[in-house]
């Protein structure tokens, strides 16, 4: 091969000196003649684009050039040879490039000192290349000049591809956050992701104003260095220039960047203002900047909903409290006391049923929420059941007691209705299976529907077991209350007919916690 003209003479232009500190374009030089190599890196010794330098790969056939490629994706451009092993070696390079390493950033520059072989016309049209040189008429200047197009070409493409995927973060990001529903597990969740979304450490906080003049702020969440100090305030836990940029920052609702610290601003509309401080490590770019800006903006939209969320829920609350203390209103116990009794203890049994590795799955933190509130609605049915009944002081007969057991279905009906109007999972929705299955028995002896074993819905096995205990140690218009040893032996001995003997034991483990088993 003759590359006697590979560079002609031309008068050097002047160069910059980059920094040595900066991080280089990366160039491969794919030929089998290392003078080519050889004479490629002199003539672009001091080229420099956007500031920085170039650096070089070799590789001296396709196969060479395939590993180093596969092992350095960060490869901006190459300067490929047709000719090598084969006549046509440069040219089947291309698609295992594009296709089979699925490299569609970085740029390709062909170079032939035989282009009888590579017609430009069919080689541009049938290949993913960018450019196409003769070495006969390759300058250093016009090497330059195609080692900027390249550049500026891979560099846009770059930067496409990582708002694509900073954007695709971002969405996955919001989906994330916004199934949350209590704020500090939202707050954990935004450090997060603000984290993952700028490819940083997990290392800084989330932190709200606190008190009337917002003198200082609280850690809601916390990663890192910081990772025991959520609950603490950060005038008293954080650097004290730190701390005075974050408040700042806060009250001026802006963001703050240095070399290796990003404070976003979180501006709600409801005044719940918040700020994500994470320590980066470097300077963020521009991109990165506006990325972690777009998700600020997203998670303040999160802020706001979790406020409305919150007061919704709080509303939520005081309406099925309302309907327990109308449900207990005839109840000569005082008219709400049970079912508050009955939604602690319940809670507690639920929550020491967590610890058993056969209902750790099914007791989330989303059902001990549900179950605490859905079972004061257990008794609504009891609305419809005549004084005569409810408040008679001896035994039912026949009839009485099937008006009596009415109560389990009728309140079902009339929590479904209602819970209709909210969707999925609700304090409505699981108030109407409590209340329709809390009379049911583990051995299928129980009402209205002969259930038995797990058939019977978990929060209604929990009810089942915590109903009957209130019940017997407190006074009824039938019988006075009973001792509570003299309860414990009824439901102990109930465990595996009447009632699921994991409940049992749950329900013994929360007794000997409040002191109750002596």
């Amino acid at each position: 091969m003759n590359d006697d003209f590979l560079f002609q003479e031309e008068a050097p232009a002047p160069v910059r000196t980059p920094d040595a500190a900066v991080k280089p374009w990366l160039i491969l030089i794919v030929d089998d003649d290392q003078e080519v190599h050889a004479m490629t890196r002199l003539v672009l010794k001091k080229f420099t684009y956007r500031g920085r330098p170039v650096s070089f790969l070799s590789a001296y056939s396709a196969e060479e050039a395939m590993e180093v490629l596969r092992n350095d994706p960060g490869i901006a451009m190459i300067l490929l040879d047709v000719v090598m092993e084969t006549d046509d070696a440069g040219l089947r390079l291309v698609p295992r490039i594009r296709e089979e390493l699925g490299n569609e950033a970085v740029r390709i520059i062909l170079r032939t000192g035989q282009p009888g072989q590579a017609p430009e016309d069919h080689v541009i049209h049938g290949y993913d290349i960018n450019d196409y040189k003769a070495k006969t008429e390759l300058t250093a200047q016009k090497l330059g000049t195609a080692t900027v197009a390249a550049l500026r070409s891979y560099e846009h493409i770059v930067a496409l591809d990582r708002s694509r995927k900073g954007l695709e973060r971002i969405i996955e990001a919001s989906a994330s956050l916004f199934n949350l529903s209590a704020f500090d597990r939202f707050a954990e969740a935004v450090l997060t992701e603000m984290a993952r979304v700028l490819d940083v450490g997990r290392d800084g906080f989330v932190c709200v104003p606190r008190g009337a003049q917002r003198a200082d702020a609280q850690i809601l969440a916390a990663g890192g260095r910081y990772e025991d100090l959520a609950g603490m305030p950060i005038m008293a836990s954080v650097d004290t220039a730190l701390a005075v940029r974050i408040l700042s920052a806060l009250r001026e609702r802006r963001h703050e960047f240095d070399t290796d610290i990003a404070i976003f601003s979180l501006r709600t509309a409801d005044g719940r203002d918040a700020a994500i401080c994470l320590h980066t490590g470097r300077n963020l770019d521009e991109l990165e900047r506006r990325l972690g800006e777009v998700l600020a903006g997203k998670i303040s939209v999160g802020f706001d909903n979790l406020g409305l969320y919150d007061q919704i829920k709080k509303a939520h609350k005081a309406s099925v409290i309302a309907l327990a203390g109308l449900a207990e209103y005839k109840d000569e116990d005082g008219g709400g006391d049970h079912v508050l009794r009955l939604s602690r203890l319940v809670t507690e049994t639920a929550f020491a049923m967590r610890a058993d590795e056969a209902h750790k799955g099914e007791v989330t933190d989303e059902f001990l929420d549900l179950v605490t509130m859905g079972s004061m609605l257990y008794d609504i049915g009891m609305v419809g059941v005549p004084d005569r009944i409810t408040l008679k002081p001896g035994p039912l007969d026949e009839a009485e007691t099937a008006l009596m057991r009415q109560h389990c279905e009728r309140g079902a009906t009339i929590l479904e209705k209602a819970s209709r109007m909210v969707e999925g999972s609700n304090y409505l929705s699981f108030g109407a299976a409590i209340s329709r299955s809390h009379h049911e028995r583990w051995d299928g002896s129980g009402y209205p529907l002969g259930l038995s074993g797990t058939d019977i819905p978990l929060a209604a096995r929990i009810v089942a077991v915590a109903d009957v205990f209130d019940a017997l140690t407190h006074c009824r218009p039938y019988r006075q209350a009973m001792p509570v040893a003299d309860a414990l032996r009824h439901v102990e001995a109930g465990a595996g007919t009447l009632f699921d003997p994991a409940v049992v034991a749950a329900f013994f483990k929360v007794m000997g916690q409040r002191g109750r088993l002596r």
